[in-house]
């Protein structure tokens, strides 16, 4: 993108939070699997390994999501998430 992205895990509510850290999950987690499983590699699906990737995918995902911002961060999110409103209300006119 040509702009710096709102944070917008500091503005979502916790459940949103959990929801993408879901899907996120899934997403890299699938991806790496089909990669690992397939030609060259050909690791089973049932090793350990992929079980000990998926937790510590999962912890990374929280801990990137839940680790607290600074109050001045938090509202930077907010102003910025404000301002895009705006815009997009300007550009919907």
């Amino acid at each position: 993108p040509s702009c710096i992205r709102v944070n917008q895990s500091a503005i979502r509510p916790k459940c949103q939070q959990e929801t993408e850290i879901k899907n996120q999950h899934k997403d890299i987690y699938s991806k790496v699997e089909n990669h690992l499983t397939g030609y060259p590699h050909r690791i089973p699906r049932s090793n350990a390994i992929f079980k000990q990737y998926s937790d510590h995918l999962l912890d990374y995902l929280n801990q990137s999501y839940f680790t607290l911002l600074s109050y001045k961060d938090q509202l930077i999110s907010l102003e910025r998430a404000e301002l895009l409103n705006q815009f997009d209300e300007q550009l919907k006119r």
